[in-house]
């Protein structure tokens, strides 16, 4: 298919240390094949500077195409992508977190199985090889291998990496699917339900990754992952909407 617009969902929460790097990075990536950029950026109800700050970076960036949405309340980082998703105008969106552990840079990477039609959605693998990573905690790498295999039982999938953020999806497939996870359930959630897909083609690349520590504000914790089993169990083995 041809495709002329990337949709780029970045949920923000108390992210003001990071946000406006992130947001200048994301402007400077020049994608391929002159593909245009929509940035959609969705605060969950900050605490910190996080808003004024984005905008201040949209009224610095007028021409860009932006969609900007608050929630008036803290919801979740799956309450976000959903928001975002629903926002979507581009035929193609993915997900990017609003700290610095993930390289805009890489869209081109994602974005080439799409081109090359081999793939209608791509995951972007930290555990292929490439070869910028930063250390990662020893068991939050655990929980994702397991996490990972866990969903690959149900799903019949070959993921290497279910966990990751870097989701590049066909907007039309995604928008039309039902999601109800608000926090990190959102990623076992939406790849049990492509998986179920008939002929769905699900491609990995290798991207970087750049672990951030607890201390710079990394929010996912030991609760979530036993949310993320819970979901593999009730939308992948019991399949569950």
């Amino acid at each position: 298919m041809k495709l002329t617009k990337l949709s780029i969902i970045i949920p923000v929460y108390n992210e003001a240390a990071t946000v406006r790097l992130i947001l200048d990075k994301i402007n400077a990536v020049q994608l391929i094949h002159d593909i245009k950029k929509e940035l959609i950026i969705v605060d969950d109800g900050s605490k910190d500077d996080s808003k004024q700050i984005v905008r201040a970076f949209m009224e610095a960036h007028p021409t860009l195409d932006i969609q900007y949405h608050e929630h008036t309340k803290n919801q979740g980082k799956g309450a976000s992508i959903q928001t975002g998703i629903s926002l979507a105008t581009g035929e193609y969106l993915i997900i990017q977190d609003a700290d610095l552990e993930y390289d805009p840079e890489e869209y081109n990477i994602l974005l080439a199985p799409i081109l090359e039609d081999v793939a209608d959605i791509v995951y972007g693998s930290r555990f292929l090889d490439r070869q910028r990573k930063r250390n990662s905690y020893f068991w939050h790498y655990m929980a994702n291998k397991f996490l990972t295999f866990l969903s690959n039982i149900f799903s019949n999938l070959k993921l290497t990496d279910m966990e990751t953020c870097y989701k590049l999806f066909n907007t039309k497939i995604i928008q039309s699917i039902k999601l109800t996870e608000k926090r990190f359930g959102f990623e076992p959630e939406i790849t049990a339900k492509i998986s179920r897909i008939k002929d769905i083609r699900i491609h990995e690349v290798a991207i970087s990754y750049y672990s951030r520590p607890y201390d710079e504000g990394k929010k996912i914790g030991w609760k979530d992952g036993v949310r993320a089993i819970y979901c593999i169990l009730k939308y992948g083995l019991f399949k569950l909407n």
